[in-house]
């Protein structure tokens, strides 16, 4: 290999290793660490905008759209769709059964997922209910 040979080699070299660091940089300031997955605040969060037509989850046969705190509050005493509704969402996004979400509206309380255990991350928001009253909503997760 004569002198440009070797040049170039340790160029391209060179250069390759420079590109890998770079990415590797960029890789590993892209990554926080602080975004394990959903956290029940931001669930909870989520939770309090979100709307759903009416005839979906209740047996009214009303096409208007409806907040979910309004349903949940609904079905404290009326049956309701609902709750397979919020233990499907809480399913895909927690895990089966790792997490537990307890409502109450007017003395009336719901849970669902597993009340028992213990829930390192929890959180508790207090939504408005468009008929009066408050919502309250404790959601924990493992």
């Amino acid at each position: 290999m004569n002198r440009r040979g070797l040049t170039a080699f340790l160029d391209a070299m060179i250069f390759l290793i420079v590109i890998m660091m770079a990415i590797s940089v960029g890789i590993a300031t892209s990554y926080s660490g602080a975004d394990d997955g959903p956290n029940p605040d931001d669930f909870l969060a989520g939770l309090s905008s979100v709307e759903i037509r009416l005839s979906d989850m209740t047996d009214i046969q009303d096409d208007s759209l409806s907040y979910v705190s309004d349903i949940m509050a609904y079905s404290l005493n009326h049956e309701c769709a609902v709750e397979g509704y919020l233990k499907s969402v809480l399913d895909s996004l927690f895990g089966d059964n790792r997490y537990c979400l307890r409502y109450e509206y007017g003395g009336s309380e719901k849970t669902i997922g597993d009340p028992g255990g213990f829930y390192p991350t929890s959180s508790e928001r207090t939504m408005k209910v468009s008929t009066g009253g408050d919502l309250s909503v404790h959601l924990g997760i493992r």
